[in-house]
């Protein structure tokens, strides 16, 4: 893409309902589909456009393959929750694109579910090692505890999660 050939975007990232997410480049928010998806064209093959508004059960995620957008097999939830819930749902999905447009649109790096889990928390559960590492990057408190007191990285232990177990010691987690 080239400098100055993105489409205007909207004022407030609360506003933001399309998100494109390229490896090229940090997510952009967008209102409109056809303007996401003709920026995703432009990106090329492997730009992703979420739908972070998506309704329940339906498509939320298109990848460009071949210069053509494609629906991805993860279906939205009830996005009408907070951008910090939809970041921890995001984490469940395990799918890094979902995460990075929920961080791009406002949530809080270190939001915490109804027991405490944090979005790193469920990564390492889904054992999504990129998911991981983007919340990290963004800021993730790698010894956030839940309120039985597990953290990421007992988890990852448990798990047997070598790379992410090390990942997260690299970021600071402690016992």
């Amino acid at each position: 893409m080239t400098a100055g050939s993105a489409p205007p975007r909207s004022q407030g990232p609360a506003t933001r309902r399309f998100y494109v997410v390229s490896a090229d480049a940090a997510p952009v928010g967008y209102d409109r589909l056809d303007v996401a998806i003709t920026v995703a064209k432009q990106y090329g093959d492997g730009a992703e456009v979420v739908d972070t508004e998506a309704t329940p059960y339906h498509p939320m995620v298109q990848r460009i393959e071949r210069g053509e957008p494609v629906f991805l097999p993860y279906g939205a939830w009830d996005t009408k929750g907070s951008p910090n819930q939809n970041l921890i749902e995001a984490a469940k999905k395990g799918h890094p694109p979902i995460v990075a447009a929920f961080l791009a649109k406002g949530a809080d790096v270190n939001a915490r579910d109804g027991m405490g889990g944090s979005a790193l928390m469920w990564a390492v559960a889904r054992r999504s090692q990129e998911t991981v590492a983007l919340l990290i990057a963004a800021g993730a408190d790698p010894n956030a505890r839940d309120r039985n007191g597990q953290t990421a990285l007992k988890l990852a232990r448990a798990k047997s999660l070598g790379e992410i177990t090390d990942r997260l010691i690299r970021a600071g987690a402690v016992e």
